[in-house]
């Protein structure tokens, strides 16, 4: 896939004409030496899942159209919460980035962590979202939300995988336990990709994953989608039902991907890095990619809109937290 490149220093004229923030552009900016050196970007779940895949793919653009290196670092563990608290003490100079999933806005809500979302990072772009799917193992003797809701009442527990403790598919484990009755047994594991192979290998019969990581085990029929843990179908999966259709109303928790910077970090340079995030997702050969990998790209928003986004989702999850009673040690 060739993906375009444009000059940097034709991007800081445009940025200088469009620019939605108020004042002159620092000098940092406004002499095109940012990045002067390589940018850490840190990826806060394990390669190979939905998160490093779409992390991958904006800092390789963010490479060639800034005309400097943008360095993944896959830090996993905790939901997220490992990479998310290693780039909140980070310097707010535009040389330590982060993204992580919905995780990054749950965390709070259910555990103590050493960071906030809101005061301090600040939001870049939503990248990408993603339904969460209810997935089992082709052992399973079930096809749909009614044959699973009645083998699984048969069961003494019903372990099932998700990307972490804290994440977006754990609450939405949980929360269908709670509602459902199902004797559902959380099993986290570090990142998507690691709990999609147990999925596939039998040693979890069920899992609650996002529709990107686990694409390429549903095409190759290892593992079978029940629902979506959404309040609309996914375009991905049209025949698929919802569980706010299913019984579950109200029912809408898919994942999301967001990029992001500490407080502090110069204006400017968030919003040189929103508009190359915001081109990138939304090039058509990145449409055509993300959506053969069952995701969609994130809202086109400027770092207003994406603060915005990030505090209604903050106080959704709390929501989420509330009626599950999701706790993690």
């Amino acid at each position: 896939m060739i993906l375009s490149r444009r000059n940097f220093n034709s991007l800081l004229c445009f940025t200088a004409a469009t620019s939605v923030f108020d004042g002159v552009l620092s000098p940092v900016v406004a002499q095109g030496s940012y990045p002067a050196r390589p940018v850490n970007v840190v990826v806060s779940f394990a390669a190979g899942g939905m998160t490093d895949t779409v992390g991958r793919l904006v800092t390789n653009e963010l490479t060639k159209d800034l005309k400097q290196t943008f360095v993944v670092e896959n830090r996993p563990g905790a939901a997220g919460q490992l990479g998310t608290e290693y780039v909140a003490r980070k310097a707010p100079d535009g040389y330590s980035l982060l993204v992580s999933a919905t995780g990054h806005v749950i965390g709070p809500a259910v555990q103590k962590v050493a960071y906030d979302p809101i005061a301090d990072f600040v939001p870049i772009s939503i990248l990408a979202r993603a339904p969460n799917l209810l997935l089992v193992h082709k052992s399973v003797p079930a096809t749909n939300l009614k044959e699973f809701l009645a083998w699984a009442k048969t069961q003494k527990d019903v372990p099932y995988g998700t990307a972490g403790a804290g994440g977006s598919t754990h609450l939405a484990g949980e929360l269908f336990r709670t509602l459902s009755g199902v004797p559902m047994v959380h099993v986290p594991y570090k990142g998507a990709a690691p709990a999609v192979n147990d999925l596939i290998a039998g040693h979890v019969k069920v899992a609650i994953q996002d529709s990107m990581s686990s694409a390429a085990a549903i095409a190759g029929g290892e593992v079978r989608p029940l629902a979506s843990a959404t309040k609309e179908k996914s375009a991905q999966f049209p025949n698929l039902p919802t569980l706010d259709q299913s019984g579950f109303p109200g029912f809408d928790l898919y994942t999301w991907l967001g990029f992001y910077a500490p407080k502090g970090t110069p204006s400017e340079i968030i919003g040189v890095l929103n508009k190359e995030a915001n081109k990138t997702i939304r090039m058509p050969a990145t449409i055509e990619l993300l959506r053969s990998l069952n995701c969609e790209p994130g809202p086109q928003l400027d770092p207003a809109g994406a603060a915005r986004f990030v505090a209604e989702e903050v106080a959704k999850w709390q929501e989420v937290v509330k009626t599950s009673g999701v706790k993690v040690e």
